[in-house]
């Protein structure tokens, strides 16, 4: 999908100023010359600049062509059978495992959703088993042990290291 430069600079001058007006409501630190909000108001002026300046850039070239540059084009991997179905699919795993983690765990949450995404996007059974298994592993290592974010262990609650 190609999304205009003026779409997106409107987009982002919108969060902007979201942004800015909500960081106007973090309350003061005591004793300091700036408050909770100084570092989002500083972040939110910034990306409404450089919006602004996208969606300038996409409004001169729109201009330039005449208007004949879409705002919005969606691309042609997008009209592929199965595609929005893949789409739905991830979004239903997702769900998925937002609901059961606690319950069931990372790790064999994480190696199913693989396997149900590997197999409805054609991967080979063996390959999809060993790198599901693998990068589950990877990632529980990776959080878990070196970044130090606790993921849910589930029914592995008393074999997990």
């Amino acid at each position: 999908m190609k999304v205009s430069d003026l779409v997106t600079g409107l987009v982002l001058l919108a969060a902007a100023i979201a942004i800015f007006a909500y960081a106007q409501t973090f309350p003061a630190i005591p004793g300091q010359p700036y408050g909770a909000g100084a570092f989002p108001t500083v972040v939110a002026v910034g990306l409404g600049a450089f919006s602004i300046l996208l969606a300038w850039r996409g409004y001169e070239a729109r201009r330039r062509d005449g208007g004949q540059q879409k705002l919005i084009a969606l691309a042609d991997w997008t009209r592929t059978p199965g595609t929005g179905a893949n789409f739905l699919l991830s979004l239903v795993l997702v769900l998925v495992y937002v609901l059961l983690s606690d319950r069931i765990g990372f790790i064999p949450l994480s190696i199913g959703i693989l396997l149900v995404l590997f197999w409805r996007t054609g991967v080979r059974p063996v390959t999809g088993v060993a790198v599901a298994v693998i990068m589950t592993l990877v990632m529980q290592v990776a959080f878990a042990d070196l970044l130090r974010v606790p993921l849910p262990r589930g029914i592995l609650d008393r074999v997990l290291w």
